[in-house]
């Protein structure tokens, strides 16, 4: 069994996957019900247990209108953004624990059947390879892990 925490040097290293989705139907962006359920089903795909939530809010603005929904998770949180109008949804999965994000991956394409997804990994530089001296204010790098399109 992988340890929940690891470190590197001082600092907790973090793994923190977004998925951007693009030409999604726009029912489902404002489906209360749905948006609830990826919250849900989300944890147990990658063995994360929900301390909190999920809540979720809907903006009914004309030219913004959707869910954004947030849930705590006993390694730390999953969120989610979306905007019917432009077919947009943006998922946040942030752990101190390692997760399989394909299988997010897979699972959001199944439920979003997107036109387009992107996935990127959040590095901070203490967590990069190449390993950069840093003596300023971290700057966060997002490294694109993967453009997928629907065929």
């Amino acid at each position: 069994m992988a340890k929940a925490f690891t470190k590197i040097g001082k600092y907790t290293r973090t793994h923190h996957i977004v998925f951007d989705g693009f030409g999604v139907n726009s029912k489902l962006l404002i489906d209360e019900r749905f948006i609830l359920n990826l919250l849900l089903e989300i944890p147990p795909l990658i063995k994360m247990k929900i301390m909190a939530g999920p809540n979720i809010i809907r903006d009914y603005h004309k030219s913004h209108e959707g869910i954004t929904g947030f849930a705590i998770v006993n390694f730390s949180h999953i969120s989610v953004h979306t905007f019917s109008k432009t077919q947009e949804i943006y998922i946040d999965v942030f752990s101190c624990k390692p997760f399989d994000s394909k299988k997010v991956q897979n699972y959001l394409q199944k439920k979003l059947q997107p036109k387009h997804m992107e996935r990127l990994e959040v590095k901070y530089p203490w967590e990069r390879e190449d390993k950069p001296r840093v003596r300023s204010k971290a700057k966060v790098h997002f490294h694109l892990l993967e453009k997928i399109k629907r065929a």
